[in-house]
C-alpha cells in the first residue's frame, strides 16, 4: 500500500474525560489532502498501548484480538480509499469515514445526481417544472453518450470545459426534430444544473462546485401585449366551437386579472369575496412563487365568473372555471389569434402582460398597485411586465405641463 500517496491510516489513543480516565483508540484517516479521525474503541488502559508502533501491546489474548481487529479496520479503510481512487469517487477523508460508517453519500455520477435531485424535487415543485428537469437530464444523457464510453461522468471529473461543451451541444442538438433550443431555453437547462450542483456541494456530495462561477445569461424579450382595440375584438369575436369559446374566455379573464394560467385553473369560489369597500375581490397564492396576490375585479371578469357558475345539470367541479389542459389552451389560443387576424401569435402569458400594461399602467394605475395585483415580491419583476409606452410618458408630461401652467398663472 505504500505506493499510494493519496491516502493512509494510522492509530493513536486519547484520554477520555470521565472519572475512570481510560483511553479511546482513534483511526487517523488521510485521503485526498484531508484528514479526519474515527473513534474505533474505548476503555483502553494507557499501559496497554505502544505509542511508538501505534498498536496495542500484545500482552494477552484480549489485546492480541484487539490488534487483529485494528488490522481489519485499517484494511477496510484502505480498500475504501483505493475504491474511491480507482472508480472515480471523491477521495477525501470525510468520504472514507462516511462510507465506513455506512453513510454512502458521495462518489455520484452526474446522471445519478440529477436522478437524486429530481426525486427530491418531486415533492417541492410543480409537475410542469419537474418535466423541465427531465428534459435537462435528456440533454445531459445524450451528450454524455457521445463524450464518454460509459455514457456518464463522475462528479469529480466535471470541469468548466464540460459546461461550455454541454451548452454548445444543447444549442445544436434539439431533443425533437425542427424544435431547436435557443439561447434562453439553453440557459434554463444550465440554471437547473447549476442549482443541482449547488445543492450537491451543500450536501457534501462534491468537494467543489464547478458551476459556482458560471453566469446564467437570460436575454429579456419584451412580450407582446393586446391593446384595447385588440382586446375588444377578441371579446366580441363570434366563435363556433365550444372549446374555442371557453379558451377565449379564460384568456380574457387573465387579461382583466393578471393571473397566470396555472393559477386561474386552480381558482376556487371561496377565493372571490365582497370587500367592505363594495368591490368584488379575488385573492390567491401564486403557484410559481408562493406569494399572495389581491385583485379588485373589473366588470368583464365578474361577468365571466357568473357565466361559468355551476347550474343544475352541470358536471360538478370545485374550481371557478372548467379545467383545460395546457396543450388545449395553447393550441386553441393559436387558432383564436388566427381567426381574429392578429399579426402576432397569442400565448397565455400575453394576458398577464396585457393586464400589467394596457388594463392598468396605461390607465394611470401606480406600479406599486400593479405589483400587489401581480403578486410580485420585487418591483423589478413588475417593471419587466409593464411596458412604459409613449401614451404613459405623454400623460405624465401633461400633468407636469398643467402644474407649470398653474404656477405661471399664480406668478402673473
Amino acid at each position: 500500500m505504500k505506493r499510494h500517496h493519496n491516502f493512509g491510516v494510522s492509530f493513536y489513543i486519547r484520554q477520555n474525560k470521565n472519572k475512570t480516565k481510560d483511553y479511546s483508540i482513534y483511526a487517523c484517516i488521510k485521503a485526498g489532502g484531508t484528514v479526519r479521525e474515527l473513534c474505533i474503541r474505548s476503555g483502553l488502559k494507557k499501559d496497554d498501548w505502544n505509542e511508538g508502533k501505534g498498536r496495542p501491546k500484545e500482552k494477552n489474548d484480549e489485546l492480541i484480538m484487539l490488534s487483529l481487529y485494528l488490522d481489519t479496520v485499517k484494511s477496510k479503510l484502505l480498500n475504501i480509499c483505493l475504491d474511491l481512487e480507482l472508480n472515480a469517487g471523491i477521495l477525501s477523508a470525510e468520504n472514507v469515514r462516511n462510507i465506513y460508517l455506512d453513510r454512502k453519500s458521495t462518489h455520484y455520477t452526474l446522471l445519478q445526481l440529477i436522478d437524486k435531485a429530481t426525486t427530491k424535487y418531486e415533492k417541492e415543485i410543480e409537475k410542469g417544472s419537474l418535466k423541465n428537469y427531465k428534459a435537462t437530464k435528456s440533454y445531459v444523457e445524450a451528450f454524455c453518450k457521445i463524450k464518454y464510453k460509459s455514457g456518464d461522468v463522475p462528479l469529480r471529473h466535471l470541469t468548466y470545459a464540460f459546461i461550455d461543451e454541454l451548452k454548445t451541444y444543447i444549442l445544436n442538438h434539439p431533443l425533437k426534430p425542427n424544435n431547436p433550443c435557443h439561447s434562453n431555453g439553453c440557459m434554463k437547462h444550465m440554471a437547473r444544473l447549476k442549482k443541482i450542483m449547488a445543492w450537491a456541494y451543500e450536501m457534501r456530495f462534491v468537494d467543489r462546485d464547478v458551476f459556482a462561477s458560471y453566469k446564467i445569461k437570460i436575454k429579456r424579450h419584451e412580450s407582446e401585449i393586446l391593446h384595447w382595440e385588440q382586446l375588444k375584438t377578441l371579446e366580441n369575436k363570434v366563435l363556433q366551437r365550444p372549446m374555442l369559446n371557453l379558451v377565449r374566455d379564460l384568456f380574457v379573464f387573465c387579461c382583466y386579472t393578471g393571473m397566470a394560467p396555472i393559477d386561474m385553473q386552480r381558482l376556487r369560489p371561496h377565493q372571490i369575496y365582497s370587500g367592505i369597500d363594495g368591490l368584488t375581490w379575488l385573492t390567491y397564492t401564486r403557484v410559481k412563487s408562493n406569494v399572495s396576490a389581491n385583485v379588485p375585479l373589473l366588470s368583464p371578469a365578474i361577468e365571466l365568473i357568473r357565466k361559468y357558475k355551476l347550474k343544475e345539470g352541470d358536471i360538478l367541479r370545485d374550481t371557478v372555471f372548467p379545467f383545460v389542459t395546457n396543450k388545449d389552451l395553447n393550441d386553441n389560443l393559436k387558432i383564436i389569434g388566427e381567426i381574429c387576424e392578429f399579426r402576432m401569435p397569442l400565448h397565455f402569458y400575453m394576458a398577464r402582460h396585457t393586464f400589467a400594461t394596457t388594463v392598468t399602467l396605461l390607465q394611470g394605475v401606480p406600479i406599486t398597485s400593479i405589483q400587489e395585483m401581480l403578486g410580485h415580491e420585487k418591483i423589478e419583476s413588475t417593471m419587466i411586465y409593464t411596458r412604459t409606452s409613449n401614451p404613459v410618458v405623454g400623460m405624465d408630461m401633461m400633468l407636469v405641463q398643467q402644474k407649470m401652467d398653474i404656477w405661471k398663472r399664480l406668478s402673473d
